[in-house]
């Protein structure tokens, strides 16, 4: 397979314009989809810069260590950056190709350089005849319309996840097939576009960049003035008809739940925040905080509600709100086969009164950092600090838990 990396950046304006890095791979090269864009954009009095990493066949896991794509991510503060996956490793299930994993890791990336850079997941299409190379292990990739609606299924849920916006070329490259056949989208492979879907591709670009129709265009980049006009209206139709499907409604850079937790003592927790807006948190025992990072602490065991309200840079507001339960101050309550349980310096020192019993711990968000059976011997767990939930498993079945904060 040819590989090819693009990194190149537009002519830069003297006035503002709207900031696009695109990466991805061929399906971004191909007949220079950036380009295009822009001219479809200037055509509608719409200033844009843009720039590329696009090595052939690369996918997400890739790019998230890929030095030319993360250099270009932390070029300049993005108003908009495109991520496609690989056009196969789209339609496959995200649990077998690592796709969720490197989209994500790309939106860190990305919001850690401006935090109100927006992520749009660029939706393909299908191969022209299925994809022959997964249809023995995936029947749905047989078919065009399988291979589709897996593409469809998973941007969807990519942009969902990651509060990002979905430009639904796939989904307008259907209509365009199941109305216009005529209209031929792919070269002779089947699988890359022509320059009428490269065309469709800039527009539902526009479309989902800008918030608005391009049927007023002039711009046919070569194309046939009536099949650039078919080519306009179905792709103003996909997107600004869906605007909610495509995740358009929401925000980006407001979320305010906390990313992380420490804790520097044994009663105290900290929660901390990336955010570089303003910050306002409140613990129900009276306990308040302006910073990013707000330490609380703790005088007796309870249950204790919290919310922290963000303002981002960006102007939008985003409120989160949970609870944290401590049963005891210090020491963790004991179990009838654990003679004690205690936190210390980023460990859970646990000492059972009994072998064949088990433990499990939780993080504040529910999920398992550690699961082993108990010694007789003391048991020593290492552990980030912050606070956690541990479940006991006896040996006549029974279960006892309790909280503990690792300082």
């Amino acid at each position: 397979m040819r590989l090819l990396a693009l990194l190149f950046l537009l002519p830069t304006q003297v006035f503002s314009q709207t900031s696009v890095l695109f990466i991805g791979n061929s399906y971004i090269y191909s007949n220079d989809l950036p380009n295009m864009l822009r001219q479809l954009s200037l055509s509608l009095g719409e200033e844009m810069t843009s720039a590329s990493s696009a090595p052939g066949g690369y996918r997400f896991t890739q790019h998230a260590s890929y030095e030319p794509t993360l250099n270009a991510i932390t070029s300049q503060p993005w108003d908009f950056v495109v991520l496609q996956e690989q056009s196969q490793l789209g339609a496959l299930p995200p649990e077998i190709t690592g796709t969720d994993a490197g989209a994500a890791a790309l939106v860190d990336a990305i919001e850690a350089n401006h935090e109100c850079t927006y992520p749009v997941f660029y939706m393909t299409w299908g191969r022209e005849n299925g994809d022959a190379l997964n249809c023995e292990d995936f029947p749905f990739m047989c078919t065009y319309a399988g291979m589709q609606q897996g593409l469809y299924d998973n941007y969807v849920a990519l942009a969902e996840t990651n509060d990002g916006f979905v430009a639904p070329v796939g989904e307008a490259w259907r209509v365009v097939r199941d109305s216009h056949p005529e209209i031929a989208l792919y070269v002779s492979d089947g699988s890359h576009p022509s320059v009428a879907g490269t065309y469709l591709a800039a527009n539902v670009f526009h479309c989902t960049l800008f918030g608005t129709s391009t049927v007023a265009s002039t711009y046919t980049a070569g194309l046939d003035a009536a099949v650039a006009a078919t080519l306009r209206t179905i792709a103003s139709n996909t997107v600004l008809n869906a605007t909610t499907t495509w995740n358009m409604d929401v925000p980006n850079g407001t979320d305010a739940y906390f990313t992380g937790t420490s804790s520097t003592a044994p009663n105290t927790i900290t929660y901390h925040h990336p955010g570089a807006g303003t910050h306002a948190w409140t613990c129900s025992n009276g306990q308040t905080s302006t910073e990013a990072n707000a330490t609380f602490t703790f005088s007796a065991p309870g249950t204790y509600t919290f919310t922290h309200v963000y303002d981002d840079p960006c102007g939008n507001t985003d409120t989160a709100t949970w609870e944290l339960t401590i049963t005891t101050v210090g020491v963790a309550e004991t179990a009838d086969a654990v003679r004690s349980i205690r936190g210390e310096q980023r460990t859970l020192v646990v000492t059972p009164d009994a072998s064949d019993v088990a433990i499990t711990i939780h993080d504040v968000r529910g999920a398992i950092v550690s699961e082993r059976g108990l010694r007789a011997a003391t048991e020593v767990i290492d552990l980030e600090p912050g606070p956690y939930t541990w479940t006991i498993d006896q040996r006549d079945g029974s279960r006892v838990s309790g909280t503990c904060i690792i300082p």
